[in-house]
């Protein structure tokens, strides 16, 4: 329990002081993989001295992180928030199988046949199926994964894939004079902009995401970029393009893997209190909105409006309340149904959205009932609301042609900060004046 209120507590004051925030969550992601990356540039003074060996142990090192990423999103997946990382753990079966068979059909171990085109290929598989997955993984944020189905499919295609790595016939990667195709020059191209687009989803989904979860795995997709780019440039620029392809790789799959730490073992309670919190706030945001127009209920409209009481307070600005009310609502569903008196009500909705600013503050407090806070306003942009809103009504009504007329009774009254007069009593005021109009003015039929 004391766990559960610290970490609740340290997610409220998140919301204060963000930009501080976010460069402390940055500097966090820093310090979790900056072991690792002293770790994989030590590789690099060995690729110096002996470039099969440092190729070699960078390669047995990604296949071990692989493992280790599987592994761990197999064993944990009853205790994961969703099915994201899920399935790059389950794509870690055939990347670890197309990284082996790349290894061991290098031409300085030559253990499989093929020598460097069967390498390539099944380097150019493993960037494939890479990408894809980061690619997919995004839409298992809100949906569920069946993982033995899915570990079996994959098994089938690995098992196809490698066949065709290893028996096809004709060349894919190099011609028969040593030089790289077409299609392996457009692979790296393709699998980095992939990866690309996996990053864009990344941080259009990132409130799904725990801060430091999300900057790992942003880094770790960003040098999987750097990755396919460095080996794209090998094929056309001189240069020692395949070290640092080779390096950020490997980094790539080391964070991938301190994500997934991050997520399920080291700070589950701050990853599960964080989705806590986000429920929290769809919770309470639903709880504020009518389910029909999306406008505010009357729950939401107080509770927006007394904030811009105490403002206009402040500021000594007057605000106008609008109190509209559908005219021939009963008719309209017991002529047409209560589908259609929906759709007439959701119109409403529409043009006073239309008529109305940003910053003013409309809701549905009833059946047929709206009202909106025009903010900072004075009684003299009452003729002008009302002739806005009556022009909007005419335009709506020759646009859409609907079988029966929208017409609206409207009071308006006047909040005065200087006065000691609260919302509700304004809004009693607006509701008689609303009520007068629409005793004395005259009914629209249906067409």
């Amino acid at each position: 329990m004391l766990l559960y209120a610290a970490q609740k507590r340290q997610y409220r004051q998140q919301g204060y002081g963000g930009g501080v925030r976010k460069v402390s969550h940055i500097l966090a992601s820093l310090r979790s993989f900056l072991p690792g990356l002293l770790a994989l540039v030590g590789f690099c003074f060995v690729g110096f001295w002996s470039h099969h060996l440092y190729h070699s142990l960078l390669q047995i090192l990604s296949i071990a992180l692989l493992s280790s990423i599987f592994l761990f999103a197999w064993n944990a997946r009853p205790f994961l928030d969703s099915d994201y990382f899920l399935l790059i753990g389950l794509a870690c079966i055939p990347i670890i199988v197309f990284e082996t068979v790349h290894m061991l059909s290098q031409p300085f171990i030559a253990v499989l046949p093929g020598g460097l085109e069967t390498s390539i290929r099944a380097l150019l598989a493993s960037r494939y199926t890479q990408s894809l997955a980061l690619l997919l993984a995004i839409s298992f944020l809100n949906r569920r994964l069946r993982p033995k189905s899915t570990l079996y499919l994959l098994l089938v295609a690995t098992t196809a894939v490698v066949a065709l790595v290893l028996l096809y016939p004709t060349p894919l990667c190099y011609t028969s004079y040593g030089t790289p195709t077409i299609f392996t020059s457009a692979s790296y191209l393709i699998t980095a902009a992939m990866l690309s687009g996996a990053l864009l989803l990344v941080h259009r989904s990132r409130s799904r995401f725990h801060p430091q979860v999300l900057g790992l795995m942003s880094v770790a997709i960003g040098m999987a970029v750097l990755a396919s780019v460095a080996s794209g440039l090998e094929l056309s620029l001189p240069g020692p393009w395949e070290l640092p392809a080779t390096l950020a790789l490997a980094l790539s799959f080391y964070l991938t893997y301190k994500a997934l730490m991050e997520t399920g073992f080291t700070k589950p309670y701050e990853t599960l209190f964080h989705n806590l919190k986000q429920a929290e706030e769809r919770t309470r945001a639903m709880s504020l909105r009518d389910e029909l127009t999306g406008l505010y209920n009357r729950r939401g409209f107080f509770s927006m409006a007394e904030q811009q009481a105490k403002l206009s307070q402040r500021t000594s600005h007057n605000m106008l309340l609008f109190y509209c009310d559908l005219d021939a609502m009963k008719t309209i569903n017991d002529t047409l149904g209560h589908k259609e008196g929906d759709r007439a009500l959701m119109d409403v909705a529409a043009i006073l959205q239309q008529t109305f600013r940003e910053s003013d503050i409309i809701a549905r407090i009833g059946g047929d009932e709206f009202i909106v806070l025009a903010i900072e306003s004075n009684d003299t942009s009452v003729g002008t609301l009302r002739m806005r809103l009556e022009q909007n009504l005419i335009a709506f009504e020759d646009r859409l042609r609907r079988p029966y007329t929208i017409s609206l009774s409207v009071g308006v009254a006047t909040y005065d900060p200087e006065l000691s007069e609260s919302l509700e009593q304004v809004l009693s005021r607006a509701d008689d004046l609303m009520y007068q109009q629409k005793q004395s003015r005259r009914k629209r039929p249906i067409a």
